[in-house]
């Protein structure tokens, strides 16, 4: 009767305590996660990376098979921050640099990369390219020619997995064409002109036709990536996209002596389950399971700015209604320091209570880690 009535009471108050445990909220855990798990460095483009979150980012390389950054385009300092992640790549052995362009553009970028001045080439390819764009998605600047460089230096291979970027047909046609014998430049002369005349969707049959006379097989694959690309851009079909980034990686995967591979490309493109932006399961999601198959490690990382410059405006992130990255990261943002965040003990703690944004639940469930730049990106 004793130990019955000792029971009872332990149930009683236990009970009471356990009514009156706190219970934290996402947005609670997550600013805990952030205090205890945000680390910096200094990086302006003078001198290489230096801090804990530099240490943290190149310590990947050695605990993971894939690393992959969700860059945001286009930025010159994130280019040369680029050069020294492949440097520091290399020691632990990576060789694949895996970048957003078609395969074509990934082996001229090779081409370029044993040039004598491929900061040259590249802007002479962007000067000739459409206005203001190109011809290269993402490769244009001196800054863009250093990751080239590193890339000989290092001894890696560019692996280019996307679909031909409208901006580049005009620049493959010609450079199908111009690599064919005189008799048959001849006769395909007014096919090549009806191609170029309407470079930005060219006519399959005409593809067709100048492709039946050509003998090198990867100028082949050039016009029949043109052909899948214009269709893709034709019905906005990111599922096809997504389905010929994978065939591309896992054809350059299945070839490859060294498979340790680092990532480069747009931030919705590399994450875990279904993408950010256009609701596929995109590359970076075939290649976290691969890494569950091979019994290895995949890294993400989602790089970010607060502020950017449009047409001498500074635009601020987070005071837009239509932010792009989750405000309660742009918070962080610190104009002389790289921030960068560890969230990945998140996915398994959210209560999913609604109190974080849609987006930021987003973000936790399908990123590693968070890098917020401190440039103003024009």
């Amino acid at each position: 009767m004793k130990n019955l009535l000792c029971l009872l009471l332990l149930l009683k108050f236990g009970g009471s305590y356990g009514q009156t445990k706190q219970i934290l909220t996402d947005e609670a855990k997550l600013n805990s996660c952030i205090a205890q798990n945000t680390s910096y460095f200094n990086f302006n483009g003078e001198e290489g990376p230096i801090g804990k979150g530099w240490d943290l980012l190149t310590n990947l390389f050695k605990e993971n098979q894939f690393v992959a950054w969700g860059e945001y385009h286009n930025s010159p300092l994130l280019a040369q921050l680029t050069s020294y992640a492949l440097e520091s790549a290399s020691k632990s052995g990576y060789r694949s640099f895996c970048v957003e362009t078609s395969p074509f553009v990934a082996a001229e970028l090779m081409r370029i990369s044993q040039s004598a001045a491929p900061a040259d080439t590249l802007l002479k390819i962007f000067k000739n390219g459409y206005p203001d764009i190109g011809s290269f998605p993402f490769f244009k600047s001196k800054e863009d020619a250093k990751m080239l460089t590193t890339v000989k230096k290092f001894n890696y291979t560019i692996w280019g997995i996307d679909q031909e970027f409208q901006m580049n047909f005009s620049y493959g046609m010609n450079k199908v064409y111009h690599s064919q014998p005189s008799k048959i430049k001849q006769q395909f002369k007014k096919v090549y002109d009806s191609l170029q005349a309407r470079w930005w969707y060219p006519d399959t049959k005409l593809l067709d036709s100048l492709k039946s006379r050509i003998r090198q097989k990867k100028l082949k694959a050039v016009l029949d990536d043109i052909k899948i690309s214009k269709e893709i851009y034709r019905n906005n079909d990111n599922e096809a996209r997504a389905v010929l980034m994978k065939k591309n990686f896992f054809n350059y995967y299945n070839h490859s002596k060294n498979n340790k591979v680092f990532f480069k490309l747009g931030s919705n493109h590399l994450a875990k389950g279904i993408n950010l932006l256009t609701n596929v399961y995109d590359i970076g999601n075939a290649v976290y399971e691969l890494s569950q198959r091979n019994q290895t490690k995949f890294a993400n990382v989602y790089l970010m700015v607060r502020y950017t410059a449009e047409k001498g405006v500074l635009v601020d992130d987070l005071n837009t209604t239509a932010n792009e990255n989750p405000k309660v990261f742009s918070k962080l943002y610190d104009k002389e320091k790289w921030v960068l965040v560890d969230v990945r003990k998140m996915r398994n703690t959210l209560n999913y209570d609604e109190s974080l944004t849609v987006d930021t639940y987003k973000l936790l469930e399908k990123y590693d880690y968070v890098l917020i730049s401190p440039e103003i990106m024009n």
